[in-house]
C-alpha cells in the first residue's frame, strides 16, 4: 500500500485553483491596462469611455473584494488549523506572517508613495494657477480671433468702398463673371495681368492680405470671386453660404473650415457701403484671410488642451478612485502573493511531514508495506527516501526477526514441553526436589518438597531460603555447608530427624552442587526422602521380633517360678506359724510380680502378634460413645466431650480394633491430666472432598516436649514410670491397617490433640 502525499492526492485541484486565482490576478492587471487605455481615449469617446471606466471602477472593485476574501479564506483557514492543532499549524502560521511582514514592509510604503505622489500629481494638474493659465490662454486665443475679425470686418468695408469707388469710375464689375469661367476664377498675381479688372482685384487682395474675394448680389448669386493661390484648388463659395443667407444690412464674420486644414476668417459686408448712394447694384462682398499655420495650431492646441482639462476635471474623483484601487489591488496582490507563497512553503513543508506522520503512525501500528511517494530534488526529497529505506529495512528486519521468532519458538516449544515433561517428572516423584541458585534464591520446588517443608511454590519461588526456613532447618543446612567446606565433594547425603510443624519427620537430605564448565559455582539441588513411615514399620517390625523373643524367654520361666512360690505357701504357710507372714508376704510378692510379668509378655505378644483387621462398615462416632461410656463413670472429675459430625458415613472399620485404639487414646488423655481432672474430648471430622475421616483427641495435661512428639508412637518409649510405652505404638500399627494416618499436636491453650485420619 502506498501513501500519496496530500498535495499528491488533490494535485488536480490544486492546479485548477492556482489558475483561477492567476486568471483573476492576470484580468485584474488587463482591467487595469485597459482602463488607462480608456482613460487616453476619452477625448474620442467621451460618453463610451466613462462608461467603460466606471465598468472597469467595479471591476477593480470586484476583483479586489474577490482577492480579499481569499486572502480572509487561507487566515480562516490557518485559524481553524491551529485551533484543531493540525500538524505543521504553528509552521505554517509562521511562515505566512513572515511572509506577509516581509510583503507589507515594503508595499504598504510604497503604496503611500504611489498614491501621494499620484494625488499630488492631480492636484497639480487641477490646480487653481493651470487652470488660470488654460483660461487666460484660451481668452487670448478667442482675443486674437476677435481682433482679426474685427480688423478684417475693417478691411472689408475698405474693400467694399473702394470697389463702390471704382464702380464709380465706370469699370463694371458685374461683368467679371462673363469674362471668367469656372477655370478663370482664380487670379494668379505671379502671372501676366489679364487686365485692368483682375490687377485691381490682384493688387486689392495684396494691399489688405486677403486670400479670397467673393461678391454676391440680392440673389446670393455670384457675380465673382478672385483667390490667391493657396485657395487655387479650394472651392470655398459652399465655405461662405451662411455668410450670404443672413440679413444684407448685417455684418458677418465667421472662422471657416476650409479643405485639408486650412482654416481662415471670412468677413461679409454689404456692398456698396451703406454710406454710398443706394444703386441698382446691391449685394454682400465676402472677404477670407487665412489664418496663420503655427498660430492656428497653436490656438487649436491651447483649445483642444483645455477641453481635455475641463474633462479631466470632471473625472477627477473617478481617476482618484481608479488609481487608488489600482495601487490598492497591486499591494493586496502582493500580499496575497506572499500569503501564497508563505502557505505554499508551508504546504511543501508540512505536507511531506504530514504524509510522513501518517505514515510513521502506521509504522508504529505494525504496517511495514509503507511506502512514499517522493518526486523532490531536495532534502524533504532525500528526507523521504530515507524513511522508505528504513522502512524496508524494517521489514526486512521484521522478516528476519520472525523467521528467527519462528525458529525460537520452535525451540522454546521443545524446551516447554522438556520443562512441563521435567515438572511432571518432579510433580510425581515422591522425592522432594528443591534447587538453590548461587544468590540463595529458591528456583525450583515440587510439589512433594511443598508438602514436606510447608511451603508454597507460587508465593516462595524467588525468595532467599534464609527467609523460609525455620532455625533448626537452618541448622541442618549449616551442616551439609559445613560438610562441603571439609570434604569439598559435590555429592552429600545425610539422614535426619526435624519437626515439620507438629509432625517429626526423618528425611534422608541428598544434596549435589552444580558447577558450570568452568567450576564456577551455580547453586545446589536438595532431593530429600520421607523415611519417617519407613523408619516406623523397620522399628515396629524389630520391635515386634523383639517384643516375640522376650516374650517367649519370659513366659517359659515365670510359670514354675509362680508355680513354685504357690507351693511353697501352699505347703509351709501353715508349718511356720508365726514365721509364716514372711513366707505369705514373699510368695504373694512374687506371685503378683509374676501376674505382672504375664501382663507383660501379653502386650508383648499381643503387639507382636496383631491380626490382620477384619474391616466391615462400622459407625464411627456409636464406637467412640461406647468407649467414653466406660470412663464416664469411673473417672467423674473428668469431663468427657463427644463432638459428632452429622455426615459422617459409615467407615470401614475393625471394630475390636479401634475400640482398642479409641481405648489407648482415652488412657493417655486420662494419665496426661495431672491432678485427676480436667476434660477429654473427642471431635469428628468429615472432608467429602478430600473423602477422610478425621479424629481428634484432645487434653488438657501438661503436654509433651518437641522430644517426646519425635519418638511417642515408638514402641517402650513412656513419659510415665510405670508405662510400657506400647500403647500409642499399637495405635499406629491399628491405624496403619486401616490405611490411615496418625499425627501428634499441641493443643490451645495447653494439652495435647491425637489426630487420626481414615478414609472414608
Amino acid at each position: 500500500m502506498e501513501i500519496a502525499n496530500p498535495f499528491t492526492r488533490n494535485r488536480r485541484r490544486e492546479r485548477e485553483r492556482y489558475w483561477v486565482i492567476l486568471s483573476i490576478l492576470a484580468l485584474a492587471i488587463l482591467f487595469g491596462f485597459l482602463e488607462g487605455w480608456f482613460l487616453e481615449l476619452r477625448a474620442d469617446l467621451p460618453f463610451l469611455g466613462n462608461i467603460l471606466l466606471f465598468g472597469l471602477i467595479n471591476l477593480n472593485v470586484i476583483l479586489l473584494l474577490l482577492l480579499t476574501f481569499l486572502v480572509l479564506r487561507n487566515v480562516a483557514k490557518l485559524i481553524f488549523e491551529r485551533k484543531r492543532d493540525i500538524l505543521g499549524n504553528r509552521l505554517k502560521t509562521r511562515l505566512v506572517i513572515a511572509f506577509v511582514g516581509l510583503t507589507f514592509i515594503p508595499t504598504l510604503p510604497l503604496f503611500w508613495l504611489a498614491t501621494h505622489l499620484m494625488f499630488s500629481s492631480l492636484d497639480s494638474w487641477f490646480s487653481h494657477q493651470v487652470e488660470q493659465s488654460l483660461e487666460q490662454s484660451v481668452a487670448l486665443g478667442k482675443d486674437y480671433l476677435e481682433q482679426e475679425g474685427r480688423n478684417l470686418v475693417q478691411d472689408a468695408g475698405s474693400v467694399s468702398g473702394e470697389l463702390a469707388e471704382l464702380e464709380a469710375d465706370g469699370r463694371s464689375l458685374s461683368q467679371s463673371s462673363d469674362v471668367h469661367d469656372e477655370e478663370q476664377d482664380r487670379v494668379d498675381l505671379e502671372t501676366e495681368p489679364r487686365g485692368l479688372t483682375g490687377d485691381v482685384l490682384d493688387s486689392i487682395l495684396l494691399q489688405y492680405r486677403l486670400d479670397a474675394m467673393l461678391l454676391f448680389d440680392r440673389e446670393s448669386s455670384l457675380l465673382w470671386q478672385v483667390k490667391s493661390n493657396q485657395l487655387a484648388d479650394t472651392n470655398v463659395r459652399d465655405s461662405v453660404e451662411p455668410l450670404i443667407e443672413k440679413d444684407l444690412s448685417s455684418l458677418q464674420v465667421r472662422t471657416l473650415k476650409l479643405s485639408g486644414k486650412q482654416e481662415g476668417l471670412a468677413a461679409s459686408v454689404v456692398f456698396p457701403p451703406p454710406d454710398r448712394p443706394p444703386r441698382e447694384l446691391a449685394g454682400r462682398l465676402v472677404v477670407i484671410r487665412l489664418l496663420p499655420t503655427p498660430i492656428k495650431e497653436k490656438i487649436a492646441t491651447i483649445s483642444s488642451g483645455y477641453d481635455d482639462y475641463l474633462q479631466l476635471k470632471l473625472m477627477n474623483n473617478p481617476i482618484r478612485l481608479s488609481h487608488f484601487i489600482t495601487f490598492a489591488i497591486v499591494t493586496v496582490l502582493a500580499i496575497f502573493a506572499g500569503i501564497w507563497f508563505g502557505f505554499f512553503l508551508a504546504k511543501s513543508i508540512t505536507g511531506p511531514l504530514h504524509a510522513l506522520l501518517a505514515a510513521t503512525q502506521r509504522v508504529a501500528g505494525g504496517h511495514l508495506d509503507v511506502h512514499l511517494d517522493s518526486e523532490r530534488p531536495d532534502e524533504m526529497g532525500q528526507l523521504v527516501t530515507s524513511f522508505n529505506k528504513m522502512v524496508r529495512d524494517l521489514r526486512e528486519g521484521r522478516e528476519k526477526l520472525n523467521q528467527a521468532y519462528g525458529a525460537l519458538q520452535l525451540t522454546n516449544a521443545e524446551l516447554e514441553e522438556q520443562r512441563r515433561y521435567m515438572e511432571i517428572v518432579l510433580g510425581n516423584i515422591a522425592a522432594g526436589v528443591v534447587s538453590v541458585d548461587a544468590g540463595g534464591r529458591i528456583m525450583t520446588i515440587n510439589r512433594s518438597a511443598e508438602e514436606t517443608l510447608g511451603l508454597d511454590a507460587t508465593q516462595d519461588r524467588g525468595r532467599l531460603y534464609s527467609e523460609l526456613l525455620l532455625p533448626a532447618q537452618m541448622d541442618i543446612v549449616k551442616t551439609f555447608v559445613d560438610a562441603y567446606r571439609i570434604s569439598r565433594q559435590t555429592h552429600l547425603e545425610q539422614q535426619v530427624q526435624i519437626m515439620m510443624g507438629s509432625r517429626p519427620m526423618v528425611l534422608l537430605v541428598k544434596a549435589s552442587v552444580l558447577l558450570d564448565e568452568k567450576g564456577d559455582y551455580m547453586g545446589v539441588v536438595l532431593v530429600f526422602d520421607d523415611l519417617t513411615d519407613l523408619e516406623r514399620a523397620q522399628r515396629m517390625s524389630a520391635w515386634r521380633e523383639v517384643a516375640r523373643r522376650i516374650a517367649h524367654e519370659i513366659k517359659n520361666p515365670i510359670t514354675p517360678i509362680q508355680l513354685c512360690a504357690q507351693r511353697l505357701r501352699r505347703k509351709y504357710l501353715e508349718r511356720l506359724g508365726s514365721e509364716g507372714e514372711i513366707l505369705d508376704e514373699c510368695t504373694r510378692t512374687i506371685v503378683q510380680q509374676v501376674d505382672q510379668m504375664k501382663h507383660l509378655v501379653n502386650e508383648f505378644s499381643r503387639f507382636a502378634r496383631l491380626p490382620n483387621a477384619q474391616l466391615s462398615p462400622r459407625d464411627l462416632g456409636a464406637l467412640v460413645d461406647d468407649a467414653m461410656s466406660l470412663y464416664r463413670h469411673t473417672h467423674s472429675k473428668i469431663s468427657f466431650v463427644l463432638e459428632r459430625c452429622p455426615d459422617l458415613p459409615l467407615l470401614q472399620l475393625d471394630e475390636g480394633q479401634i475400640k482398642q485404639v479409641i481405648i489407648n487414646l482415652l488412657e493417655n488423655a486420662i494419665q496426661a491430666l495431672d491432678d485427676g481432672g480436667g476434660t477429654i474430648s473427642i471431635r469428628l471430622f468429615h472432608d467429602p472432598i478430600l473423602r477422610i475421616a478425621r479424629l481428634e483427641c484432645a487434653d488438657t495435661g501438661h503436654g509433651l516436649s518437641p522430644e517426646d512428639k519425635l519418638r511417642m508412637f515408638e514402641p517402650y518409649y513412656s513419659t510415665r514410670e510405670k508405662g510400657t510405652g506400647l500403647g500409642l505404638a499399637i495405635v499406629a500399627n491399628i491405624v496403619a491397617d486401616h490405611h490411615g494416618f496418625v499425627r501428634v499436636r499441641d493443643n490451645v491453650p495447653k494439652g495435647t490433640v491425637v489426630v487420626i485420619e481414615l478414609p472414608a
